[in-house]
Order: C-alpha cells, then sequence, then structure tokens
C-alpha cells in the first residue's frame, strides 16, 4: 500500500494490507506531531471516517492533515459569518420556537464556538494576554454545558432562555475581541515557524 501524508509519500514500515491497523499507526504518527486528518482518500476516493470500508484492499492511501493552530486559525476567520447566522437564527427562533432545524444548528454552534474559546485558552497564550480570558472560558463553558444539557432533555425553551439570555452575549464578547486573538495567534505561529 502507498501512503501519502499531505502529498508526500510516507513509509511507516507497515508490512500490512488491513486498512484499520495501517489508520492506527498513521494517527499515532500524526497526533504525536500536533495535528489531525482533514480529509483522507482511498484509491483516490474521499471517504467520510464514519463509513470506512475496513475490508476493502486499499492501494493508496492519501491524507491531509492539520495543525490544531491552523483549525483555530480558520475558525477564527469563519467566525463573524457563522455567528451572523447564530443571531438571525435567534430572532426568527423568539418568533417561533419550534423549528427544531435552527435549535438542532443552534446548538451545533455552541459546541463549534466552545471548541474555539477553549482552543484558544489550550493552544495559545491568549490567557497570559488577557488576564481575564480563563473566566470567560470557564463561564462559556458552563453555559454552553447547560444548554447541551437542556437539549438533551428536550427542553427547548429552556435551550432558547440560555441561548438568548448567556450565550448570546459571550459571542457577542468573543466578536468584539476575536480580531486581537486572531493577531496574537498568528503572530504566534510566525515565531513558531522561525527558524531558532
Amino acid at each position: 500500500m502507498d501512503i501519502f501524508i499531505n502529498g508526500e509519500k510516507v513509509d511507516l514500515g507497515v508490512r500490512t494490507t488491513k486498512l484499520l491497523s495501517v489508520l492506527e499507526r498513521i494517527e499515532a504518527k500524526v497526533i504525536k506531531h500536533g495535528e489531525v486528518i482533514v480529509e483522507l482518500k482511498l484509491d483516490g476516493e474521499t471517504v467520510d471516517g464514519r463509513a470506512l470500508p475496513l475490508n476493502k484492499k486499499v492501494k493508496v492511501l492519501e491524507l491531509k492533515t492539520r495543525s490544531h493552530r491552523e483549525i483555530l486559525i480558520e475558525s477564527l476567520y469563519l467566525l463573524e459569518t457563522y455567528s451572523d447566522k447564530f443571531f438571525d437564527n435567534l430572532d426568527e427562533l423568539s418568533e417561533d420556537g419550534e423549528d427544531l432545524g435552527k435549535v438542532i444548528e443552534m446548538v451545533s454552534f455552541v459546541e463549534w464556538i466552545l471548541g474555539i474559546v477553549l482552543s484558544l485558552r489550550e493552544a495559545t497564550a491568549i490567557d497570559l494576554l488577557y488576564t481575564d480570558y480563563n473566566e470567560y472560558a470557564d463561564e462559556f463553558k458552563k453555559y454552553a454545558e447547560e444548554v447541551f444539557e437542556a437539549f438533551k432533555k428536550e427542553e427547548f425553551g429552556g435551550v432558547l432562555e440560555i441561548l438568548d439570555g448567556a450565550i448570546a452575549p459571550l459571542v457577542d464578547d468573543l466578536l468584539l475581541n476575536h480580531k486581537d486573538y486572531l493577531r496574537e495567534v498568528l503572530k504566534e505561529e510566525r515565531r513558531k515557524k522561525m527558524p531558532n
């Protein structure tokens, strides 16, 4: 089996043709380098990670990876666009709170933005530069967990209440500061790539 990671042929020393064994070895290598797999192709065909044909014989395995920081930077660039959609949905749901599709979309948004908030704390020095950031992240996490819990219990009125009363102001705060955060993350990324 030929294995390509980010367009470069690699030899992992794997002699098995079992896809699962090969993927486990690749995943260990990718995680070791602080990256995640963002695209997987088997014999030129893109595959969803949840529907892997584990018994299929594969000749060429290709994958693309990205660092957590690269994903965070992209997410910060997309933040305004997705936040606008969040606020539009919130306005529409205040008129008709029965649209389950919109509720699901908003809960997914909260999960996505929680990932950004926690990644900023864990993968950058934002919490050292902004002394109140840890408090902000803890507050966001608390309310996000309340949203998830209410959603699991199908208490959609409670979900909307938390989204409107707690999450929306926190999203506003993040939008207010996200360009500064992005600038700092980009600086860190440049420093990281500079030769010592």
